[in-house]
């Protein structure tokens, strides 16, 4: 019987120093990523009637709660008292199509178990055979 010799092992203290070193990294790179995003606040409803008199054009505006991501689920009074502070109707529109979009994504997301409910949730792995889901594309 022929035996190689086992390789020597490493101390034990050069194991304890790697495994901090490796901690330390990931500690490091995952405490770098916390708190970097912040999300821009919301523009409320005065804010917009405020800039709608300042003359700001529409597309300014539609732009502005595009990139605060607004969504406000609005009355008909609502809209009716935000034409009469002069607000246009191009906002008027994104405003009501925003909060329809967002209902709509809401509903398709419970649908397809993204929050963990009730329908049929789509593996995030490749698709075995079968239709794609819409947010595949």
């Amino acid at each position: 019987m022929n035996r190689s010799p086992k390789p020597p092992k490493k101390p034990p203290e050069m194991r304890i120093r790697f495994r901090a070193l490796v901690a330390a990294v990931a500690i490091a790179v995952l405490g770098g990523c916390a708190g970097t995003f912040q999300r821009p606040e919301p523009l409320g409803l005065d804010e917009i009637v405020r800039l709608a008199k300042a003359g700001t054009p529409s597309t300014e505006i539609i732009q502005r709660l595009r990139d605060t991501r607004t969504v406000h689920a609005l009355s008909g009074s609502q809209f009716a008292k935000l034409r009469e502070q002069g607000v246009p109707d191009d906002v008027l529109d994104h405003l009501q199509n925003s909060y329809v979009g967002s209902v709509e994504t809401d509903t398709r997301l419970r649908y397809q178990g993204m929050y963990g409910g009730w329908g049929y949730p789509y593996p995030f792995r490749p698709f075995r055979g079968g239709p794609r889901p819409y947010w595949y594309f």
